[in-house]
């Protein structure tokens, strides 16, 4: 539920600077009070060493403490934060230069440099001895080898980053980078488990005025803490934030959540499609309605522990035919969704139903279509009682595995549609709920059996995970600025390719969408609407919906402004 990221799939968004117009002119507000944003169990963070991290929750909690080079607003306008000054990018469009602000400090009172940012990037984000999952980010491809971009310090404030290659998007990759205070990071160097335990990075003790709150506490399964930064680099003017102490607090589902939020026991929750009317009556909530770049999906499992069909596209689109979309829409957001048929949101300004294959609507939906797909595709029905039943290649009933997290009353409700769905095409469906921590660890990451490899989201075409699936009902983000960010997931070498989709056609896309090819906005268009068609009739995954979202907030908190990166002036917010 956290309001301040989102990943590209799970890649880095935080929240920015709001020009301070507003507070021209009137007394500053005074700090005070506690903000209590509600969210479920489902969503808590891994790990707050962030460069260990892959879940988007663990990244939101290190931002309140941290903040990145530049964000955009609600309007997609660059908003800049540690940034001096804009990044200038060469004419050729291969150097980038970075100038920093000079006024950014540690906790140590010493400033943070250009140094700082290098050596984040050069040894630890880009080394072999520490497992990022982002580092594809910054790797471009050099006569047939990927290499990493070259990071360089020129002064104090001011370093750059070349490029062999030309990618239109890289900007935004940069935009979002933090650094790690070298000082202390060297002392961990090449050693991964001194780095993994380092107290520093696990209580965020390093972070000085670089963010609006302080790290206090971390109690797992109850409630994330941080207090106001008095120091923050963004608030000498303004006094910011304005909240004594900022609280995530747990629950296990979001029924209790909620019935928190209307008892006025926390500040703010995301309120699901069927309480909205209620929520809207009380005087005491305001609902903002605001789009989002989330979506949900359901992904294959095409590595050998998933059932053998789902690596054919043409099973892969029976199922994805069987579920239907607009039902999920309708009876389960309440109209606060739209069909997703790709992992371009319809907000971004690369999106377009141009030649998109639209598998669970009109016509492309239906038990009887997806049934003879299935037979076409060389499986065969049985008669088991007043059951019609499919068979696997080895004469067996076809069972699959979908494994989700508990919590969401939507995603519980989506689950058993789904199961009711596929039952009716013969395919018996087990649903399993099992918390985030435990999805990531035994179902999304892989390793080769038998090797002695570090388990990670996606070991190659070999590996497997530790317990078997075939479906994961799970919710997933992209920048509509930058969608190429998802070639996490779905490219062959994407770091969180953890369900085994290899496909050479989307590869050779995802390269071109980041290349000179695409410098021009209306090139850029052309490749995203082959990749998005591309992608819609292989289907890796089952896009079902992009979500529009309902934020409820207690009526006394102030300065929130409604929209798509709603979160991006959060530390401007306070309590009236």
């Amino acid at each position: 539920m956290n309001l301040k990221y989102a990943r590209s799939g799970w890649k880095l968004i935080i929240a920015s600077l709001l020009t301070l117009s507003t507070l021209v002119g009137c007394s500053a507000p005074v700090a005070k009070g506690v903000f209590i944003e509600g969210d479920v169990t489902g969503g808590e963070a891994e790990t707050l060493n962030w460069i260990l991290a892959a879940d988007a929750s663990s990244f939101g909690y290190v931002g309140y403490t941290l903040e990145s080079l530049a964000t955009y607003d609600n309007q997609f306008n660059i908003q800049m934060r540690c940034l001096a000054r804009d990044i200038e990018v060469s004419s050729d469009g291969l150097v980038y230069t970075v100038t920093l602000r000079n006024d950014l400090k540690w906790s140590d009172d010493s400033q943070v440099t250009a140094d700082d940012y290098v050596y984040t990037l050069k040894n630890l984000m880009f080394s072999d001895w520490l497992n990022y999952n982002y580092r594809d980010d910054w790797k471009e491809e050099v006569n047939g080898q990927k290499v990493f971009v070259t990071p360089s310090v020129i002064n104090n404030t001011t370093f750059t980053i070349t490029r062999q290659t030309v990618d239109p998007e890289f900007i935004y990759t940069l935009y979002d980078l933090i650094p790690y205070p070298k000082y202390i990071s060297s002392k961990y160097e090449g050693n991964v488990a001194a780095f993994t335990q380092a107290k520093e990075f696990n209580e965020l003790s390093y972070t000085g005025n670089l963010g609006p709150y302080k790290f206090k506490e971390w109690l797992r399964n109850d409630k994330f803490v941080v207090e106001r930064n008095p120091d923050f680099f963004l608030g000498k003017e303004s006094g910011a934030p304005f909240f004594s102490e900022y609280v995530i607090k747990m629950f296990g589902t979001s029924a209790v959540m909620q019935g928190a939020l209307e008892a006025g026991d926390i500040t703010y929750c995301g309120i699901e499609p069927p309480n909205v009317p209620k929520f809207k009556k009380l005087d005491r909530i305001n609902v903002y309605t605001v789009p989002t770049r989330g979506y949900n999906l359901i992904s294959y499992n095409q590595r050998a522990n998933g059932w053998e069909g789902l690596r054919k596209k043409e099973v892969r689109q029976a199922v994805s035919m069987a579920i239907d979309k607009d039902t999920i829409v309708q009876k389960m957001y309440l109209g606060f969704a739209e069909p997703a048929f790709s992992f371009i949101p319809s907000s971004s300004p690369w999106y377009s139903e141009e030649n998109v294959v639209k598998f669970g609507v009109a016509p492309l939906t239906g038990k009887q279509k997806a049934m003879e797909q299935l037979k076409a595709a060389g499986y065969d029905y049985t008669n088991n009682g007043d059951r019609t039943v499919l068979m696997d290649k080895n004469g067996k009933p076809v069972k699959l595995i979908l494994v989700t997290t508990p919590g969401s009353d939507i995603v519980e409700s989506m689950s058993l549609l789904i199961k009711q769905e596929l039952s009716d095409i013969g395919i018996e469906v087990e649903v399993k709920m099992v918390q985030w921590p435990t999805l990531l660890r035994q179902y999304m990451m892989n390793k080769a059996p038998g090797s002695d490899e570090e388990p990670r989201y996606n070991n190659g075409p070999q590996a497997v995970s530790e317990e078997p699936w075939d479906l994961a009902l799970m919710g997933h983000n992209t920048d509509p600025l930058a969608p190429s960010g998802s070639s996490v997931f779905f490219a062959s070498d994407g770091g969180l390719n953890s369900f085994g989709f290899f496909n050479n056609e989307i590869d050779a896309l995802f390269k071109k969408v980041k290349s000179r090819a695409a410098l021009d906005r209306d090139d850029r268009k052309t490749i995203y609407i082959e990749l998005a068609r591309v992608m819609s009739e292989e289907q890796p995954v089952d896009f079902i919906v992009f979500t529009r979202a309902n934020r409820g907030f207690q009526k006394n908190v102030k300065g929130i402004e409604p929209g798509i990166n709603m979160g991006y002036n959060y530390y401007l917010w306070r309590f009236e």
